[in-house]
């Protein structure tokens, strides 16, 4: 059965991530969707954005939207010097993503991965695009960035960023 899960996902068997930080969680994201990982910097406030899309950050001439994982998953906020800044394509926008730190990347067999576990509530497990287990006790979850943000909440980044 996992076999033909797997020949289903298509020709690859294997699915590179870059693995991240989040509180004591340990998170990763297709490494395809990242344009790159940056120090954090300075954010730019927006008025009357949701309270988990920090700004704006100016990378190199380009104005990107910047959402704080930590308060999107009702985590207590906060910078420090590991604080990293991954930088991904969400359908056809660029946004940065604040994660606690960018630990390292790794290649999965996509045979192993697992579905979200049912105990989840509905809004939480639709973040996932699955689970591996990754040591004796470790789970790393894998974020499937385009339900990250709801489609109203995408709309509301694009306004700001047009006046």
């Amino acid at each position: 059965m996992r076999h033909n899960a797997a020949r289903a996902l298509g020709p690859s068997t294997d699915i590179q991530v870059v693995c991240f930080k989040l509180g004591m969680d340990e998170y990763a994201i297709d490494v395809m969707r990242i344009k790159e990982v940056v120090n954090y910097q300075k954010v730019i406030p927006l008025p009357k954005m949701p309270p988990f899309i920090e700004g704006v950050i100016n990378l190199r001439g380009v104005v990107i939207p910047v959402v704080d994982l930590r308060k999107r998953f009702n985590l207590p906020a906060g910078v420090t010097s590991a604080t990293k800044v991954i930088i991904v394509r969400v359908e056809k926008r660029v946004i940065g993503l604040v994660v606690d730190d960018a630990t390292n990347i790794i290649n999965l067999p996509k045979a192993s991965l697992l579905a979200p576990p049912k105990i989840l509530r509905q809004g939480e497990a639709e973040y996932l695009d699955g689970m591996v287990s990754v040591g004796k006790d470790e789970l790393l979850l894998i974020l499937n960035l385009d339900k990250i943000l709801t489609t109203e909440e995408k709309g509301s980044l694009d306004l700001p960023l047009q006046q």
